[in-house]
């Protein structure tokens, strides 16, 4: 334990820059320190919608804390550096800290971020035998496979996309987008973020998931499949017309004001289940996302990697190899899934319990329906521009300024055209 305290100083980033050089050293075999033991450095890359705060490194340090206790088991004279970053400039970060020679040993961020930096160079491919890759499925792979067929990383833990809501004002959740509104019409205050990736769910719901697709892959679409587009595009701009539904610009939002208990309802993902139960205690309700006339919700799940740095010493790489190995041991899995409740494992042959808890049940509910929109993670990789078309035209939709007809035009067009 304590491993984050130097982070947690208020003291000092002097204190962290002389602890990192201290570490480079260490790794790199210097005869001046031969007193240290062996360190390895580890950067967690932080979501948009996760401060960085002093209660964010106490929650990395506990959840963290059984991969550490346990590895050190088997190899005591292993020490831990972590530091957290924001994963929206974590490539300029680990650019400037890798030609400094102090770049980490591991990358602990998800999957789509990793896949960008490994095209950038600023991460290895994961060097996995087919021992490695049996363990999970082959789409999760496929995700974090650039065109060359190389890793970007490891697969670890998956973060899912649930439904958070306060017991004191919703004795039972919408199971339903119907339900979702009907409720808001009797004054539960619902919250949404209007980031395309935080409102996908709605997608599979509406049934529009494979005409999202098909236009993101810049095939043509049929009739029939762009009325399904415009169906889920009106159902957006109408529940926005709603008095008590509110969309926010980003999660991040969302999530401050249901702690502060302005709304009564969110989509949250699971990462955010240990502040929110630190605020709401036993009001506070997970359950899987409302389903809707087009079938079952199409969750966006975070799949979360370790992926290699390019700084370390060649016993720093042997390190950070045994580490990610240990990382995706079945028991190990099953103890930091078990152990936390806010996460899945990433390893396909761990078996949850998930009866034996609401969250684990909403978490798997979640990790099932997020297959149908497999194929669209896969043709979208972290930084597309054409994300940022699709952010703009659901904005403009949002404000009322363009019809769902003349948005899933635009959209079509600008998709066709890309490619």
């Amino acid at each position: 334990m304590g491993l984050l305290s130097a982070l947690r100083s208020r003291r000092s980033r002097h204190l962290g820059l002389w602890a990192s050089l201290i570490s480079s050293a260490a790794l790199a075999g210097c005869s001046a320190v031969p007193q240290l033991p062996n360190v390895l450095y580890l950067a967690i890359g932080m979501s948009a919608d996760q401060a960085i705060d002093g209660e964010a490194h106490q929650e990395v340090q506990d959840r963290l804390a059984p991969l550490e206790q346990g590895y050190r088991q088997l190899h005591p004279s292993t020490r831990f550096q972590f530091s957290l970053y924001p994963e929206t400039d974590l490539g300029k970060t680990i650019r400037d800290r890798t030609q400094s020679g102090l770049g980490p040993d591991l990358l602990f961020l998800n999957g789509a971020t990793a896949l960008k930096l490994l095209d950038d160079g600023l991460v290895d491919p994961y060097p996995a035998n087919a021992r490695d890759t049996a363990q999970f499925n082959p789409g999760d792979l496929d995700r974090i496979r650039d065109r060359r067929g190389r890793l970007a990383g490891i697969p670890v833990l998956v973060q899912t996309q649930v439904a958070c809501f306060n017991r004191k004002q919703l004795a039972t959740p919408p199971a339903t987008l119907d339900e979702l509104l009907a409720a808001s019409a009797k004054g539960r205050r619902i919250g949404l973020s209007a980031d395309v990736i935080n409102l996908f769910w709605t997608a599979g719901s509406l049934g529009a998931v494979e005409s999202i697709t098909n236009v993101v892959k810049g095939n043509p679409i049929e009739q029939q499949e762009l009325n399904t587009l415009i169906r889920w595009l009106a159902w957006l701009q109408n529940a926005n017309n709603q008095l008590r539904v509110t969309f926010y610009p980003n999660q991040q939002t969302v999530i401050s004001e249901f702690l502060t208990g302005r709304l009564d309802w969110i989509p949250c993902n699971s990462v955010s289940l240990p502040r929110l139960r630190q605020r709401l205690g036993p009001h506070l309700g997970v359950s899987p996302l409302p389903d809707g006339v087009g079938g079952a919700a199409s969750p966006v799940n975070r799949l979360r990697v370790l992926a290699l740095g390019r700084s370390s010493s060649s016993a720093g790489r042997a390190r950070a190899l045994a580490f990610s190995r240990f990382s995706t041991n079945p028991m190990v899995q099953r103890v930091l899934t078990l152990g936390s409740q806010t996460v899945l494992p990433a390893n396909r042959f761990v078996k949850v319990p998930v009866q034996s808890s609401e969250v684990l049940e909403a978490m798997e509910t979640s990790q099932q329906e997020s297959h149908v929109i497999s194929s669209f993670l896969e043709s979208i990789h972290a930084g597309d521009s054409r994300m940022n078309k699709v952010q703009a035209e659901l904005t403009i939709l949002l404000f009322g300024e363009r019809s769902p007809e003349e948005v899933a035009a635009t959209l079509v067009t600008a998709f066709q055209r890309s490619q």
